[in-house]
């Protein structure tokens, strides 16, 4: 993948990062993703019943999704993925999987 062909939304999170000087190394990334869907896991739990997880442990949903996908971009931005590209190739291969 050329700079060129980054999504703007990657760009958007390879700038956060840079200006940050957050960590891009993709085995520290791919262990942030999974203390992310621990976090989303925890919060879905907490807001079900029947589940005894407390809610103050997690932000809300929306955000724990928005930290997860920030830091598959930022992940895809090391491996040199395009982000789009990737999901459109999911999208095609499950609808065929019907």
């Amino acid at each position: 993948m050329t700079k060129n062909t980054k999504p703007k939304i990657q760009k958007d999170v390879e700038n956060l990062y840079a200006n940050n000087g957050w960590h891009t190394d993709p085995t520290l990334l791919l262990l942030a993703m999974t203390e992310e869907l621990g976090e989303l896991a925890a919060r879905w739990l907490a807001e079900n019943p029947g589940y005894k997880k407390s809610i103050k442990d997690t932000d809300p949903i929306p955000e724990e999704i928005g930290d997860l996908v920030t830091l598959i971009l930022a992940f895809c931005n090391t491996q040199g993925i395009n982000f789009e590209e990737s999901v459109q190739k999911a999208i095609k291969k499950r609808s065929k999987q019907k």
